[in-house]
């Protein structure tokens, strides 16, 4: 009796391990790690583990013998990744000159193409990140951060604008291009200006290194202080009064004054 029942035990127990390991020949699961060996996921899509692939991700393979590292691809992007990626105007290959003052010493080849690489693979995490196996938005958000980062190392002039909308805005150069190009605009306009120096001063105080703010301020002062001079003797009294009431702000005295005029 005793012999049966073990025998039994050891026919179930053969049978539980051929189901096991039937379906699991049939299950492979992939763990897709970044360059520094952080796991991003695991899966067994294997057109979703291409895709990552196509990333530069490493890719193990998890069996009932243990973890192996799957072969990379030949390239790290596929043709028509690279079709996605590469912008009309710009060269994505590495870049080896810079476009620099004369009084400047040259940064070596080799560590701008180390930078720059090192760039697109925090532009690659981001964008997976933000917009996960939508690989087209992956592809289009790479390509711009690439052409923008490009743009920006070449800029020499306005350092200190460059500096602050860098920190505001970090690995983000879509953005910093945009704001540094919004700032040097108003910038330059703003030192172009002779009229109304104490209105400018009154606006630069108020906003400081904000120059589209400084700008649109003075504009708005400069545009109710010239009304005022054309219409205040319509209402002397009343236009002392808003005066004594809101001072050098001609935009807040313009307002009062209509009130009463």
């Amino acid at each position: 009796m005793k012999n049966l029942k073990f025998l039994l035990f050891i026919i179930c127990l053969v049978f539980f391990l051929n189901v096991i390991f039937f379906n699991c020949s049939f299950a492979t699961l992939y763990i897709v790690k970044d360059q520094e060996g952080n796991n991003i996921c695991m899966t067994n899509k294997e057109d979703l583990v291409s895709e990552y692939e196509k990333f530069g991700y490493a890719i193990w393979i998890l069996k009932a013998g243990g973890l192996t590292q799957k072969s990379p691809e030949p390239h790290i992007f596929s043709n028509e990744s690279q079709s996605q990626l590469k912008p009309e105007s710009i060269d994505l290959e590495p870049q080896t000159k810079a476009v620099l003052p004369s009084t400047t010493e040259l940064i070596p080849a080799e560590k701008t193409n180390v930078e720059r690489n090192k760039m697109i693979e925090i532009f690659k995490a981001n964008a997976l990140t933000e917009w996960g196996n939508n690989f087209e938005m992956v592809n289009n958000e790479v390509k711009l951060q690439t052409e923008a980062y490009d743009w920006i190392v070449k800029q020499t002039n306005y350092t200190d604008i460059m500096a602050r909308v860098r920190k505001k805005w970090g690995n983000d150069y879509t953005m910093v291009k945009s704001e540094y190009e919004q700032k040097v605009e108003a910038y330059n306009w703003i030192s172009q200006q002779k009229a109304y120096p104490e209105i400018m001063l009154q606006a630069i105080q108020e906003w400081t290194y904000d120059y589209p703010k400084v700008k649109y301020e003075y504009e708005q002062q400069v545009e109710a202080y010239e009304w005022l001079q054309k219409n205040k003797n319509r209402n002397p009294e009343a236009y002392k009064r808003a005066s004594n009431q809101w001072g050098n702000d001609y935009v807040m005295v313009k307002y009062e004054y209509e009130k009463e005029i």
